[in-house]
């Protein structure tokens, strides 16, 4: 998903930001050398030597809990934002229910 860092770059470089990029600081640059296409609904495969960042990013961002998701939250702005936050509350709001109440949910 897409970030808006702060202080907001030029506009024509903002297709390269992403919520990664604000947990791995040097992840945006990287890709941006390398003039990475990071996945896309249309296209959803990761390449191989990328697939390691996103694993750790992801193990940060669990051990981190909700703290870090709505730290996240800074990093967005209109519709991603939107969407990052719905997204963000409903797996909170999971991982704090008993297990017993989730099961019953389902």
């Amino acid at each position: 998903m897409r970030r808006i860092p702060r202080p907001v770059p030029r506009a024509k470089d903002l297709w390269r930001f992403r919520v990664l990029g604000a947990i791995i600081p040097d992840l945006d640059g990287i890709i941006a050398a390398e003039q990475e296409n990071l996945p896309t609904p249309a296209s959803p495969i990761l390449r191989l030597h990328m697939r390691p960042a996103l694993l750790a990013g992801i193990a940060i961002v669990e051990r981190a809990g909700p703290e870090m998701l709505r730290m996240l939250r800074r990093h967005m702005m209109g519709d991603n934002k939107f969407r990052f936050i719905e997204t963000t509350e409903r797996i909170i709001a999971q991982a704090r229910w008993p297990r017993s109440l989730q099961m019953q949910l389902i």
